[in-house]
């Protein structure tokens, strides 16, 4: 991710937008190309830190256009690694020659020179040891989506429309948004389209610069679909913009076979659930549920009963997620006959005795909710699907 200098932009007004590089222009691609070359020759010479970037300024200050020459040089600093130059204890290294040098200085003995860099565990001492290498292209084109996440990092809220005659495309979307954990309200927006409206992180206050990252990844996900538009209320210096984002623009995603990467906490989950679930089989899909004003809730995980051949679904609410809450119990309230529950995160709502009073408007609703910290236990969702069967 880029860092605040390196963001260029143009102001119309109110509108604000990045200012894109072609991903064809030589001058351009050659600053990218110089670029690439050093840190390969950087890695193949195992470079330190602070010797690769004493080189890389020195490429930079070459070009008319520092900052962007400064901003690639700063994405391709974030794909390489670093290691200790030798494998061995370094303070104490350290220690045990400043011991010896001084007892020997004492003598009047001058120490020997030591060949090995004594400072290798530091940062700027740290060799690169890898190296990700990319084409001067591909470098441009991450750069130009870098430009426009770094403005949907200081986003107020975000509507995204997306087209799609496949619907298997739009679940995969929903899931990435669930996954990031993003604060979404999901609606139709007519045949093969979905409205999603995101909470930007200005709109937050809990974990606001996290919840930024988050916001700012699902931006290449989006950029995998073929027609997508993206609008958000951006606070830059004080000052309010909106930002539109589009097919049009084209940027290209990064992001390589990512929907079908399931978290950890999900993977634990489910495998927990497979050894002790009975007649209960987790469904790979989850649907989108009509609650009605064109409304949409996109459930987290859905259950099958092999007795009753019955298919339950659960919602769950993060600490981003707080805000919808409310509006959920209420969908459930009006539509008792859907088969949903709502699992809610602790850092929501701390106790039963705090969700009681959540939900004193909906008496109904208290069967149908259930408290966990950070994901539901086997043994609670258990519980709940064998109350609701």
């Amino acid at each position: 991710m880029l860092k605040k200098e390196h963001l260029s932009c143009r102001k119309n007004g109110e509108k604000i937008k990045p200012k894109f590089i072609a991903p064809d222009d030589p001058e351009f691609l050659e600053c990218a190309g110089s670029l690439i070359n050093l840190y390969r020759n950087a890695a193949e010479n195992r470079l330190c830190q602070y010797e690769l970037l004493e080189s890389s300024r020195e490429i930079i200050r070459s070009f008319r256009d520092i900052k962007t020459a400064s901003g690639m040089d700063k994405l391709l600093f974030d794909r390489c690694t670093f290691s200790a130059a030798l494998d061995k204890n370094y303070p104490q290294w350290r220690k045990e020659l400043f011991i010896e040098s001084a007892k020997k200085l004492q003598k009047g003995i001058l120490p020997e020179t030591v060949q090995e860099d004594i400072y290798g565990d530091l940062p700027d001492f740290e060799k690169l040891s890898s190296f990700k290498d990319i084409t001067p292209e591909m470098l441009i084109n991450r750069f130009n989506m870098a430009q426009a996440q770094m403005l949907l990092m200081n986003a107020q809220k975000v509507e995204i429309v997306v087209h799609s005659n496949e619907v298997s495309e739009l679940r995969k979307l929903l899931k990435t948004i669930k996954f990031f954990r993003l604060m979404g309200k999901f609606s139709s927006a007519g045949k093969n389209k979905i409205k999603i409206e995101i909470s930007g992180p200005f709109a937050i206050f809990d974990s606001s610069n996290k919840y930024a990252l988050q916001l700012a990844n699902l931006l290449p996900a989006l950029a995998l679909h073929s027609k997508w538009t993206l609008s958000a209320q951006v606070t830059l210096q004080r000052k309010e913009y909106t930002l539109s984002l589009s097919e049009k623009n084209s940027l290209v995603s990064h992001y390589r076979n990512f929907a079908s990467y399931i978290p950890e906490e999900i993977r634990i989950f489910h495998k927990s659930f497979q050894d002790r679930s009975g007649i209960w089989q987790l469904v790979g899909e989850t649907p989108f549920i009509d609650a009605g004003n064109q409304e949409i809730i996109f459930p987290d995980l859905s259950f099958y009963s092999s007795e009753s051949g019955k298919t339950i679904y659960l919602k769950l609410f993060h600490r981003w997620h707080a805000s919808l809450l409310d509006r959920h119990l209420e969908i459930l309230s009006k539509h008792p006959e859907l088969p949903l529950f709502i699992g809610i995160d602790r850092a929501v709502v701390k106790d039963e005795e705090t969700l009681l009073a959540k939900c004193s408007k909906f008496p109904e609703l208290k069967e149908k909710c259930f408290l966990f910290r950070d994901f539901p236990g086997v043994e609670t969702t258990l519980r709940m699907l064998k109350k609701l069967t």
